[in-house]
């Protein structure tokens, strides 16, 4: 028995066929995008807005929204200062203030939680008593309900 030799060219099917039209079916995406979600994220106009309230609101004690904005706008942080878009230069500045304020912020934070936790009463002596949470319940009369 022979075997059948099938061409292969585009009027077997074998082959993708090559679109009839030179232009494309949808227009390319653009290279960079203003936020983590590509183009299902905002659109430039409203990025603006949107950086710049997480950045005020982060100084009403609620410095993690600093932390969310350098997460959510990702690809502007990322991006030198001189590569990245004219688009992007409204909301940079706010971009880069949130950085550098959730660093500041952890860093105190981590200080704070790291002399409580090493120095403990040898650092803060008998005063220590009064500033641990589990004596204040003592104190208060509430702890009796634990058992």
């Amino acid at each position: 028995m022979e075997a059948r030799v099938v061409p292969q060219d585009e009027e077997s099917g074998l082959l993708p066929r090559r679109p009839s039209s030179a232009a494309p079916r949808f227009p390319p995406p653009p290279d960079v995008w203003a936020t983590v979600d590509g183009p299902l994220g905002l659109p430039l106009e409203e990025a603006e807005g949107h950086a710049r309230r997480f950045f005020l609101w982060g100084f009403a004690c609620l410095p993690f929204l600093w932390a969310i904005n350098c997460c959510y706008f990702w690809p502007i942080l990322r991006s030198p200062a001189a590569s990245s878009p004219a688009t992007f230069a409204p909301i940079r500045p706010y971009i880069v203030r949130s950085a550098i304020g959730f660093t500041i912020f952890s860093l105190v934070l981590i200080t704070w939680a790291t002399t409580f936790i090493v120095g403990g009463e040898r650092l803060f002596g008998p005063v220590w008593n009064d500033l641990v949470m589990y004596n204040v319940a003592d104190k208060l009369g509430i702890s009796g309900f634990m058992g």
